[in-house]
């Protein structure tokens, strides 16, 4: 059924395309026009041989003007300035889109440009199905530049390009400056360490304030003890542990589950942190309730909306025994744009593809993306006021640091559902204190004997 519908959306959509972009046929072709109407007949052919691009573009929202309002923005800015090529979305909600898109692309039928999660989109690309973008980012050198390339090899196989960032995922701690000032203690900053968040811990305790605002309940989230991962050596090894060579349960991952033992004996998460969720570790926080909390870019208008000039961001902790560079942030692909492989037979098609990806990753797209309080997925940062958003500001003075450098990928997202889950299980075991360090570390490995 999902096929047939697919398809039935496709000829619906060339349809209205041809019956929208056709020219009036002429009344009569024997009669001899008058001066004024061989005006209009020239004005006729110049017309349809200008007649738009359709290009189409798979979305993984139902309505992307207003639940990717960013994007929309992008699109319609190309389109004014792009009168000639025509972007048809084609929207459904996540999971419906994904299934949409094997359907489709089973029969040949995929849009030309569309969202797709990472494991799919690189069985895709490894059927055939997508176009190698390689020969785009050569043909345009700027755009090329301005994307991290962290976030380029998050999709790329082996020198084939199959895919480029969509939106980044941008994590790490939000903090609470106004608690910070009332009990005397020295805002986190870029490079602050371990050592130090564990004397705000202290002081936070002896005032009966949690630290850290998490809820076991939501075990994915975990996004800023994911980067600290990286802070432990994580991109050097998990190639080994995933072939089997090396262990999860290693010297280095046990001092990094070291640290979040030492956290939670020393009170640095809810009391209540094994019986509440996100959503409720998010109400602790924005009630001024907790000092930090994991989080995210889209939790930004929110912690604005209550805390106003008191909002702070920061990457979390730096270890004087981890592994490697300790200057990591996280701003990775979550998921990316893809091309279908059959774009590459329309000639036509594939400028009007090739300017939309040049669009959609200048220096306008950025702006656009920025003033609709989203992070650009390039390395710019526009000059726009974002005042009203605090933030929202504080966030991309985070990402503004030069020197800060981001992996790939989040750490959970190069590996399989099922390991994904244990690596939750595992760090919110030991900051609920079922686990020791070294069982923690164990239950990763187990599901990983057993993916």
């Amino acid at each position: 059924m999902l096929k047939k519908i697919g398809v039935s959306i496709l000829c619906i959509t060339l349809i209205l395309a041809f019956v929208g972009c056709s020219s009036p046929a002429p009344t009569s072709t024997t009669e001899k026009p008058e001066a004024t109407e061989a005006v209009t007949s020239t004005e006729t052919t110049d017309s349809a041989q200008q007649e738009p691009v359709v290009i189409s573009l798979g979305m993984h929202v139902a309505d992307t003007q207003a639940q990717e309002p960013a994007t929309w923005a992008i699109i319609k800015a190309f389109e004014a300035a792009n009168p000639n090529i025509k972007v048809n979305i084609i929207g459904a909600e996540t999971d419906e889109h994904v299934k949409n898109m094997k359907l489709l692309s089973q029969t040949g039928e995929l849009p030309d440009i569309f969202w797709m999660l990472p494991a799919p989109a690189k069985e895709m690309q490894e059927a055939g199905y997508l176009l190698d973008l390689t020969e785009f980012l050569d043909s345009n050198p700027v755009v090329s530049d301005y994307l991290p390339q962290s976030m380029k090899d998050a999709a790329n196989a082996d020198g084939f390009q199959y895919g480029l960032p969509y939106q980044p995922l941008v994590t790490g701690f939000w903090y609470n400056k106004a608690l910070f000032q009332e009990y005397g203690v020295a805002e986190p900053v870029p490079g602050t360490t371990f050592d130090e968040l564990m004397s705000m811990v202290a002081v936070f305790k002896s005032h009966n304030v949690a630290t850290i605002a998490q809820g076991a309940k939501s075990p994915f989230s975990v996004w800023a003890w994911l980067t600290a991962y990286c802070r432990y050596g994580y991109y050097d090894r998990i190639d080994n542990i995933l072939a089997g060579s090396d262990k999860f349960n290693n010297t280095d991952f046990a001092a990094f589950y070291g640290k979040i033992a030492e956290l939670s004996k020393a009170g640095a998460f809810p009391t209540n942190i094994a019986t509440i969720d996100y959503f409720q570790a998010k109400d602790m926080f924005l009630q001024g309730q907790s000092a930090m909390f994991d989080s995210g870019h889209w939790d930004a208008q929110a912690i604005s909306e209550a805390l106003g000039e008191n909002a702070g961001f920061w990457w979390g902790p730096t270890f004087t025994d981890g592994v490697g560079d300790q200057k990591v942030l996280m701003k990775v692909s979550a998921a990316p744009f893809v091309v279908s492989a059959k774009v590459a037979d329309d000639p036509a098609k594939t400028d009007a593809v090739y300017k939309f990806l040049a669009f959609y990753y200048g220096e306008e797209a950025a702006k656009i993306t920025v003033e609709n309080s989203g992070i650009p997925v390039i390395n710019f940062l526009p000059d726009v006021d974002t005042s009203s958003n605090p933030a929202y500001t504080a966030l991309l003075q985070a990402l503004a640091l030069n020197d800060w450098k981001s992996p790939y990928a989040q750490p959970d997202l190069i590996v399989s559902e099922a390991v994904q889950n244990a690596m939750y299980d595992s760090l919110y075991g030991v900051m609920v204190g079922t686990y020791t360090p070294e069982q923690a570390l164990g239950v990763i490995d187990t599901a990983i004997a057993n993916d």
